[in-house]
């Protein structure tokens, strides 16, 4: 790996989830899970050098873990392929909307360890989800191309320093205990405790009550900014904690994007 990659490894090194609205399985299907792999594979160093170092398509969400020295592509990157498949989708289902929740969620990787386990991390999500035993069993994964040697050499030489990764790579994948670091999805649910928490505070901070952030659209906006990141919260349960209608917290929304 190139020595100025490894110092700035935080900013060049990131994980990105993204999840069907509603968590609907926007993936369910083997062609649906192709095209978007193809996607990833075709937009993002062809438009944006952006690159793809592994993934793992899922029923209802998907894993990526990138390289860019221009993070700032990466939102560009996202939307294009995401608005691409969510036109793809939608004809194909025969419905209208939004297809995805929220547009992406990222994590910075912060050094080589935490870039390594994010890595095993990703393949292993169908062993997780109880969908194999054993990650070589799930095709929509890069776990088969890195075996079958089919990985663009420079993603390769990214994570591995080198083109004779085999033994590392099976290495890391035989002896992955999942630390504390990872961005999962499933765990980053919302904690109604935690939001109670959040909301007490952010009142305190303003000097009002909580019925009285209905009368205003700038602090539902502020609001739901920081439940749908922090919590991921979608509109439903955002409606649900301010006890405001699912339609005005969506048009709100709507607005400001």
């Amino acid at each position: 790996m190139p020595r100025n990659a490894r110092k700035n490894i935080a900013s060049f090194y990131i994980h990105v989830i993204v999840q069907g609205i509603e968590k609907e399985n926007i993936f369910l299907k083997e062609e649906y899970k192709k095209e978007y792999i193809n996607l990833l594979q075709n937009k993002f160093q062809e438009n944006f050098n952006i690159y793809l170092l592994n993934y793992c398509i899922m029923d209802n969400h998907a894993h990526l873990l990138i390289y860019t020295e221009k993070s700032e592509e990466l939102s560009k990157a996202m939307s294009k392929v995401n608005t691409t498949y969510a036109i793809f989708y939608n004809k194909k289902e025969g419905r209208v909307g939004y297809v995805f929740r929220n547009r992406f969620y990222t994590q910075s990787i912060k050094d080589e360890s935490h870039l390594y386990n994010a890595f095993v991390y990703i393949h292993r999500n169908p062993i997780k989800a109880g969908l194999v035993d054993e990650i070589e069993q799930y095709p929509y994964s890069s776990y088969q191309k890195y075996q079958r040697g089919e990985v663009d050499k420079f993603c390769v030489e990214l994570l591995f320093h080198t083109q004779d990764y085999k033994k590392v790579f099976n290495l890391l994948h035989r002896n992955y205990q999942e630390k504390g670091d990872i961005f999962d999805i499933d765990k980053n649910k919302r904690d109604l405790n935690e939001i109670k928490k959040f909301l007490s505070n952010y009142c305190e901070e303003l000097g009002i009550e909580k019925e009285e952030i209905k009368k205003s659209n700038t602090l539902i906006l502020q609001i739901a900014k920081v439940l749908k990141e922090k919590y991921l919260c979608n509109n439903k349960e955002i409606s649900e904690i301010l006890k405001i209608g699912k339609n005005r917290i969506t048009n709100i929304i709507k607005k400001k994007e």
